[in-house]
């Protein structure tokens, strides 16, 4: 699982490398696809999966999404995805839509990592690689990936905004850029942010290079899909978001607080809640508690330390340098994670709208590559000789704690007491459901 791609590299090493990526590639697939039934399934999930068996049938075309918590529809793009994804893998029952939703993340992981290969220069590969490692096994990513939820499917789209971005000098990639931008935001708000914040970075850093006309071009034509949307609901829509809107959004960080955390795989509690000290317990054997997924925390912890130290040393070392080091003038991979991080970062705060988790799905896959960037040192730093197995550690940690959320739901088949809830398979037998612990 040791994605390294250094010229210098033997033969033999190389095809350890390909082995490891591919083993890592093998692993995510799995993670998404095992145990569909024991998929989350509330409100949302039902309403879009009911939407796919009635319109064209029962109900007509829909112009706007599902509601959101302010009872404001969402653009219908929203909706639209998970209808074309029914009509292209027919689904009877929820499970067989989900399991488009899990197939289509695969595939948005195969699609990174052509994407590092055809796209990113050499010199700058490695990381991209760590980062398609990473999220492959991330624990939260798993989790995400495997929903029948407008977030879910959002890494497609993210992959479509990165590659018209890095071709923005030219025409075709300035109007994918724009056009990818403008529907990312209809399949969840968090899109416009995202858009915003790299044409912002691109227009402070490097307005003459991107072929603007081209890129207003493909802006024009993906809000088109918005049209409906306005027509029915804009107005409101602009109006009842205020009620999210707070002040104390502004001044928590918590765009900073995910971004630095969840690539580090530490985040379930989100999902368990209550259950989240039963499953550091876990796996019990002969009823008694291992501990072991808390001791893979604790190795977790251990490692993101490490690298945020390593990181911290070198970024002191750089600190003459601090000004180019925010821009991202180093390279084109370190300019678009600056983009992410503080163009995105900063418009999305200053919104005053809360940061909620599954909003970082649309990070896919910048914020793993923050991590594998520090863990490699950067531009001007040594060898990562050390950097590699902490990363390599990272992602089989991150495996386990994966495998071990999926049979701790499995063999749990109860309402959970975080977000996940009660488990799709427990709803359709009640005879699975266990008792609490």
């Amino acid at each position: 699982m040791t994605p390294a791609v250094a010229s210098t590299q033997t033969p033999s090493r190389r095809a350890w490398w390909v082995v490891g990526l591919m083993a890592a590639l093998v692993a995510g697939a799995a993670l998404r696809l095992l145990w569909a039934e024991d998929m989350e399934y509330k409100r949302e999930e039902a309403w879009t999966f009911e939407r796919t068996q009635r319109v064209g049938r029962a109900e007509p075309f829909p112009w706007v999404g599902m509601p959101n918590s302010v009872q404001v529809p969402h653009p219908g793009l929203s909706l639209w995805v998970f209808l074309g994804l029914e009509r292209l893998f027919p689904a009877r029952e929820p499970t067989d839509l989900a399991r488009a939703v899990q197939l289509l993340n695969v595939a948005a992981l195969g699609l990174l990592v052509l994407f590092a290969f055809r796209v990113v220069p050499r010199g700058e590969r490695e990381p991209w690689l760590w980062a398609a490692a990473l999220l492959a096994v991330n624990p939260l990513a798993v989790l995400f990936h495997r929903k029948i939820w407008p977030p879910s499917v959002l890494p497609v789209f993210t992959l479509l905004v990165l590659l018209g971005w890095w071709y923005r000098p030219r025409r075709w990639g300035a109007a994918l850029w724009g056009l990818a931008g403008a529907l990312i935001g209809q399949v969840n708000p968090a899109g416009f942010f995202l858009a915003a914040g790299f044409a912002a970075w691109a227009l402070l850093f490097d307005r003459r290079r991107v072929a603007w006309r081209w890129w207003l071009a493909g802006s024009a034509v993906g809000a088109l899909a918005l049209v409906p949307w306005l027509a029915s609901v804009g107005a409101a829509a602009w109006q009842r978001p205020g009620e999210a809107r707070r002040w104390t959004h502004v001044v928590e960080g918590k765009f900073w607080a995910r971004w630095a955390t969840e690539p580090f795989g530490v985040s379930l509690q989100y999902a368990l809640g209550q259950d989240f000290p039963d499953f550091l317990a876990s796996p019990h054997l002969a009823g008694r508690p291992t501990y072991l997924v808390g001791l893979l925390h604790a190795v977790l912890a251990a490692v993101a330390l490490a690298i945020l130290a390593r990181a911290g040393r070198h970024l002191w070392r750089q600190r003459r340098r601090w000004a180019d080091l925010l821009i991202g003038r180093g390279s084109a991979t370190a300019f678009t994670q600056s983009a992410a991080l503080w163009g995105f970062g900063l418009l999305f705060t200053a919104s005053g709208l809360p940061v909620h988790r599954h909003y970082m799905v649309i990070l896919f896959p910048l914020a793993f590559l923050w991590v594998a960037r520090l863990a490699l040192g950067g531009e001007g730093a040594p060898a990562p000789r050390l950097g590699r197995p902490l990363l390599l550690t990272l992602c089989l940690a991150q495996l386990l704690i994966s495998a071990g959320f999926l049979g701790y739901v499995h063999a749990n088949p109860r309402p959970l007491r975080g977000d996940y809830g009660l488990p799709y398979r427990a709803q359709v037998d009640p005879r699975a459901v266990a008792c609490d612990p």
